[in-house]
């Protein structure tokens, strides 16, 4: 997210200028390699929906190639690949004309979609931390320079994660992260992740659960001075990539919408909040590795219930710094005069659903 107009322009160019690489090396490597035959009609609009991007880079990839002699412009619609009799080729540009296989178009649009994902997350996180704000999908899409349905697999990654929602209208908006959810979140986990950390341990080598014990040793040894992405990934390790590995699905997948408060100290930690004097969760995480390792099940399920207790309150302290510190929105896909009274509904949806 760019401080000045002049920074998010910047930002922006970047994103669109590299899409626009993307689509030129693709375009040229198809019709060096005799994919696009000559008198082939290339139509922006076909290849912005093919690789899921908007039509301004597609635009600006065909003018490249028009300007390296690799394609003329057509007496209709598009542009032409050379052809010496005048022939022309109306027939649609496919996946495999692009080089890639026929089931592939959808999962180029899901790479893009996982590779923005991570622009946008933090993001959408410093949104929801201010509150509930609507997200218009399509200027998003502008902003970041990708399609509509790339951006929209970026939004549904992201309700996933419990940052987003649709409304009854099917408009998005974020799913404030105040007080109120950060304890109802919670107290799903308390529910559910002591027995999904109990279910795990049998699934978890014990080379797998000896390395996490080693970084949190390393980590109370040298603290403070661990890198912020360093708390994250221990924090990630533990909650989100051991509970992943729970034989019980519907356990792991209910306590996906609860990423989000992993997500918000994963960016606010070090930059709109300092780090705490005291370490933060290592000697709790050793207590529940600890207990894994030995295949204690009761043990698991208590270390995890007393963490997970421990942590609410500095989570919520935490999230409410950040919203303190936090500047006005500066991003033109979003609206913070979204109806209050639609919050409550939004949580109770988000939250139990």
């Amino acid at each position: 997210m760019g401080v000045t107009v002049g920074a998010k322009l910047v930002h922006k160019k970047g994103r669109n200028q590299n899409l626009v690489s993307k689509t030129h090396a693709l375009l040229k490597g198809a019709i060096e390699e005799g994919r696009l035959s000559p008198g082939q009609v290339i139509v922006e609009s076909s290849v912005a929906t093919l690789i899921g991007a908007s039509r301004t880079p597609v635009k600006a990839a065909i003018a490249q190639l028009h300007s390296e002699g690799l394609v003329t412009r057509s007496s209709g619609r598009g542009f032409l690949v050379p052809t010496t009799d005048g022939t022309v080729d109306r027939r649609p540009i496919t996946a495999e004309t692009l080089g890639l296989a026929s089931d592939e178009t959808g999962a180029l649009k899901v790479r893009l979609s996982e590779k923005l994902y991570d622009q946008v997350e933090p993001d959408l996180v410093r949104c929801a931390i201010r509150g509930q704000l609507r997200i218009n999908e399509s200027d998003a899409a502008g902003y970041y320079g990708v399609g509509r349905t790339v951006m929209h697999e970026v939004l549904l990654q992201a309700q996933a994660n419990g940052l987003v929602i649709r409304d009854g209208s099917s408009r998005w908006h974020t799913v404030a992260l105040d007080q109120e959810r950060i304890a109802a979140l919670y107290e799903l986990r308390i529910l559910l992740e002591p027995e999904a950390l109990a279910l795990t341990a049998e699934k978890l080598s014990p080379e797998k659960l000896d390395k996490i014990a080693s970084r949190l040793e390393l980590a109370i040894k040298f603290y403070p001075n661990v890198d912020p992405a360093e708390l994250y990934k221990m924090e990630e390790e533990l909650h989100i990539g051991c509970v992943k590995e729970c034989p019980n699905q519907e356990i792991s997948e209910s306590l996906r919408r609860t990423n989000c408060l992993h997500l918000a100290s994963r960016y606010v930690l070090g930059n709109e909040v300092d780090l705490p004097a005291e370490e933060p969760f290592f000697e709790e995480h050793l207590n529940i590795i600890s207990a894994m390792q030995n295949l204690d099940l009761y043990e698991i399920r208590q270390q995890a219930i007393n963490h997970l207790r421990i942590a609410m309150p500095k989570v919520i302290h935490r999230v409410q710094s950040a919203k303190e510190a936090l500047s006005s929105v500066d991003l033109p896909f979003v609206d913070d005069k979204t109806a209050r009274t639609q919050q409550s509904a939004v949580h109770q949806s988000t939250d139990l659903n």
